[in-house]
């Protein structure tokens, strides 16, 4: 029993040092009620009195980084419910989100032995070494989008994404700190995202949760992926270099140093940087990146034999690195710099104050906001001396550099000179004129002087008369005083300076301003080109080894579609083409033979005979929807009547639903009897099989029959059949006795019914007559085979109604007759 107790107290002793647990409440000196406003108060002064900045104590890194976590953990409702529900957060050891469903069972805690020993207060807790750092460096979404995301544009930002049970970012910690002790000299910042706690920000650089950690470079809004295998320090700046590229700072010697140093007309200074080493140190390419908006930077080696000449004129040593700031002048350095080790800070200091030229050109809004700022104070007013010429004009250009470098009258300090061209700011110079109606609409070679109230209003004051060029100088006589005796322009120049800068000095104009335009903007086609630049590298940075062959599959999917889809359009047109040049062949007036004709019209529709061997596949067995166009012949009319019928069908030769066919009469007769039989309508006894012995086959001849297998139904077309006709022809065939009807006319009852034959008209004007319209009524029979002798339709005219037939065919207005079944075909 002793032992027992023993070994529970020396479990106790051993657990002693882990079992401190994290209490946000207690480290912000809060209770657990304590609502949002007071959380942050408490904050607040806390972290003014721990700052590592404002603190001595040397223990006031470690407290500020738990107080931010105290903060962070009970600012958030979600963190903070689920710390006062289960005391746990995301720095808990064996954390995992909670899942919605996890509630409605019991949980599992591996440790709920050991809590029933030491108490509920039992907590195993696991620190990642140097994660303090990691702590101190994290970013939210927001903080991204406000302040890194914008400070790229300035310096280069180095993002690691890492989370808390990560091995690779337990080895990463001790490298990412000798990272920043490299980094934070030379302009480069760092910070971290914490992959659990910002999945959309982790996501948004490209990392997933089974390649921690994950860096990226953000430079001017781009994301570069880090894609070494291996996180050392070594590899980092070599992946920075290679973003930074080499035409940042190129090579300048003896050969190139002056046209280098001349190319200010860019409206940027000249940089000069000179040393021994063979590659450029990384606080160099930084300080450029920081400043290319404003400078170009080049980079002498020097080597006995290539610079001599630079050293031999600006006083180069040799033993230090040395920094040359050039504006107009290219003779005289505007600064200088030389040092063993030049300090990033120092550089950028030199480059601060000299990083516009002596009369800088006003391209851009943004120029004019920096060169010309905003200043609402009266007594303070910063003033811009501002002359209108072109670029061409460097006399002017010159003579005006000249007076602002030895300008010493009234507020020197306070007032700027420069100029803007008056075709590339053309209205904004247009609206300095129009509200000053006593201006001259010419403003070449004309100074202004503006004052910037706020964004959109602009005081200024026109000096009268043009600016003069320095060989038009006039001895006048000026007082010394005030700037050497010059000519009269610099001396108003100089007057008005001076009375502006008094108590009662004013500008009397004012006009609201618009943007400027940028004038070293890029065109439409250059962008759109730059984007697809920065699109393809985007693509390219993404896309893992893994995702490669994924990638390409897709890629060449697409193009197997594309190509196919080309290949098949190619051969519809290709076919479409043979038949038109079939079709023409056909057509020519040099086919004089009409079984030519036919056979040709065959070859480019296919029509079958309807005949006891395709009488199944004609008829009986079509799918729904589906019809058999049939025309009746015999062998002599054949090459006559079959082309003009091939030719009224061509259009409908797309149509999968119809099929084209002819039948012989004489093969066929008996079938047609059988079909005409089961079509009669029965009204009073059957009709006499011995009636449709008399149908003559050469009265069937042009005869077109609409066979639908499916439905059990037909319809018939005629010459002699035409709707439209009246009952007049048929009353006066009836008088001349040529006619013979089979079944019953109008008004006679007999046994028997009419079978379909060949009508003329009927004598109602208003009703028709087709046969298609089928029989109303036993009262309104009408005759269904006329023989009239008198008339006489030529076989190449019988199938003239043939194209309107087909139109009321297919709208579904000719009569249908329905039959029981379909008849066998006699002859196989």
């Amino acid at each position: 029993m002793k032992m027992k107790f023993l070994l529970i107290l020396l479990l106790s002793f051993c657990f002693e040092s882990v079992s401190s647990h994290f209490d946000p409440y207690g480290t912000l000196g809060v209770k657990r009620g304590a609502t949002l406003q007071e959380i942050r108060k408490a904050y607040k002064l806390l972290a003014k009195e721990w700052h590592p900045d404002k603190s001595n104590n040397p223990s006031a890194q470690e407290e500020f980084v738990e107080i931010n976590r105290a903060y962070e953990l009970l600012r958030d409702p979600e963190r903070r419910k689920l710390y006062d529900n289960r005391g746990i957060s995301e720095d808990t050891p064996n954390f995992r989100p909670p899942r919605p469903e996890a509630y409605a069972y019991s949980t599992f805690d591996p440790f709920d032995d050991l809590s029933s020993v030491f108490g509920k207060g039992f907590r195993f807790q696991f620190h990642m070494p140097d994660s303090g750092l990691f702590h101190e460096q994290t970013i939210t979404l927001k903080g991204y989008e406000k302040n890194v995301l914008p400070a790229s544009a300035r310096t280069p930002q180095l993002i690691l994404t890492y989370s808390d049970w990560c091995m690779g970012c337990v080895r990463a910690a001790p490298m990412w700190k000798r990272l920043g002790e490299e980094m934070n000299p030379v302009g480069i910042s760092m910070s971290t995202v914490h992959a659990g706690r910002e999945p959309k920000l982790a996501r948004n650089f490209g990392a997933r949760t089974d390649s921690l950690p994950h860096l990226v470079l953000l430079m001017d809004g781009r994301i570069y992926q880090y894609r070494d295998e291996t996180l050392s320090v070594i590899n980092i700046i070599r992946f920075i270099r290679e973003k930074f590229g080499t035409q940042l700072i190129p090579r300048v010697d003896d050969s190139n140093y002056e046209d280098f140093l001349n190319g200010w007309r860019d409206n940027r200074v000249r940089v000069l940087i000179t040393g021994k080493a063979e590659v450029l140190r990384l606080r160099y390419l930084a300080l450029a990146y920081q400043y290319r908006r404003f400078a170009a930077f080049g980079y002498a080696r020097l080597i006995e034999g290539e610079t001599t000449q630079i050293q031999d004129r600006y006083n180069i040593p040799s033993t230090m690195d040395s920094m040359f700031v050039f504006r107009e002048e290219v003779d005289t350095p505007a600064a200088k710099l030389s040092m063993p080790d030049l300090p990033f800070s120092v550089m950028t200091d030199v480059l601060e104050a000299n990083k516009y030229l002596l009369l800088p050109r006003i391209s851009s809004q943004k120029i004019l906001d920096e060169l010309c700022p905003l200043d609402s104070s009266r007594v303070r007013r910063r003033l811009c001396v501002m002359l209108v010429a072109e670029e061409e004009d460097e006399d002017a250009q010159e003579s005006l550099r000249k007076y602002a470098k030895v300008y010493r009258g009234p507020g020197k300090d306070r007032v700027g000179f420069v100029y803007v061209s008056k075709k590339g700011q053309q209205a904004f110079v247009q609206a300095l004129i129009e509200a000053d109606e006593s201006m001259v609409k010419n403003p070449d070679r004309r100074l202004v002087i503006i004052w910037r109230r706020n964004l959109s209003s602009v005081s200024f004051l026109w000096i009268p008369g043009t600016w003069k060029r320095d060989e038009e100088s006039e001895n006048d006589g000026f007082a010394e005083d005030i700037l050497p005796p010059w000519n009269s322009s610099q001396y108003e120049l100089t007057a008005a300076l001076k009375r502006l800068f008094s108590d009662d000095g004013n500008l009397p104009n004012e006009t609201t301003m618009k943007e400027l335009v940028d004038e070293n903007a890029a065109g439409l086609l250059q962008r759109i080109y730059n984007r697809i630049l920065i699109l393809l590298e985007s693509i390219k940075d993404r896309i893992r080894k893994e995702d490669l062959l994924a990638a390409v599959s897709v890629i060449a999917t697409i193009v197997f579609i594309m190509a196919v889809a080309y290949v098949m359009a190619y051969l519809v047109s290709l076919e479409e083409e043979t038949i038109q040049a079939k079709r023409s062949k056909a057509t020519s007036p040099s086919s004089n033979s009409c079984a030519s004709t036919a056979s040709t019209a065959t070859l480019q529709l296919k029509m079958h005979e309807l005949r006891g061997e395709t009488y199944n596949g004609m008829v009986r067995l079509l799918k729904p929807g589906c019809r058999t166009i049939v025309l009746l012949l015999d062998k002599e009319t054949k090459a006559k009547i079959l082309p003009v019928f091939h030719r009224i069908v061509w259009p409908y030769r797309k149509n999968k639903t119809l099929m084209f066919g002819w039948m012989y009469v004489e093969r066929g007769l008996d079938w047609y009897k059988q079909l005409l039989s089961l079509a009669l309508p029965l009204w009073e006894g059957n009709p006499d099989p011995q009636q449709l012995e008399s149908i003559n086959p050469r009265n069937c001849i042009g005869t077109i029959l609409s066979l639908n297998g499916h439905r059990k139904y037909f319809c018939i077309y005629h010459a002699k059949h035409l709707e439209g006709q009246q009952r007049a022809a048929y009353a006066e065939a009836k008088n001349n006795g040529l006619r013979r009807r089979i079944g019953r006319s109008r008004g006679q009852k007999k046994n028997g019914e009419d079978f379909l034959g060949f009508e003329d008209s009927s004598s109602d004007s208003d009703r028709s007559s087709d046969v298609e319209q089928g029989l109303s009524s036993p009262d309104d029979v009408e005759p269904l085979l006329v023989d009239d002798s008198s008339s006489f339709i030529f076989v190449e005219r019988l199938l003239d109604g043939l194209s309107n037939w087909l139109d009321r065919l297919f709208e579904g207005t000719t009569h249908r007759y329905h039959v029981n079944y379909w008849p066998e075909f006699g002859n196989k």
